[in-house]
């Protein structure tokens, strides 16, 4: 089931909160995989995608994460939550929602990279220090938070 169709076609544009998430993935050089988005919006931004209905967060970041990155993660750690109106998208179809993220960091996956074409132009790890400048406001929250030491992860096996 599509969750986000499914609210669409009975309540329209309207202004809605979605949940989701956001997951860190990070090499062993301390880097971020992020994921240039050949979708709205079209900006670089981290793994992580929007709950459907009755999955649980850590299912939804695993999955995000394969279908966007080609990527199996595990050992998830929670890394905090972002709301309110940073957090708030008007999409070009007229849609309106504010997002309530749950953000996650692993440093353990396995698998290759693999770039889609549609919802993902391109997959590359980044240093703090070397990040793009067009991420979203939400997501840069969550990678500051990683970044400055606030968090803690688990580590690979």
């Amino acid at each position: 089931m599509n969750y986000v169709k499914y609210l669409r076609d009975k309540i329209g544009h309207d202004v809605i909160n979605l949940t989701g998430v956001n997951v860190l993935i990070i090499n062993e050089n301390n880097q971020i995989l992020l994921q240039r988005r050949g979708t709205y919006p079209f900006k670089w931004g981290l793994i992580g995608g929007i709950t459907e209905l009755g999955e649980a967060l850590e299912d939804t970041a695993i999955r995000e994460a394969k279908e966007e990155t080609g990527l199996d993660i595990k050992d998830l750690s929670l890394l905090g939550t972002t709301s309110g109106e940073k957090c708030y998208i008007h999409f070009p179809n007229e849609d309106k929602a504010y997002f309530i993220t749950v953000g996650y960091i692993t440093k353990s996956f396995s698998g290759e990279l693999m770039v889609d074409g549609l919802e993902t132009k391109e997959l590359k790890f980044f240093s703090y220090e070397d990040l793009p400048n067009n991420i979203p406001d939400s997501h840069r929250i969550f990678l500051d938070k990683y970044f400055n030491g606030k968090a803690s992860i688990k580590e690979a096996d």
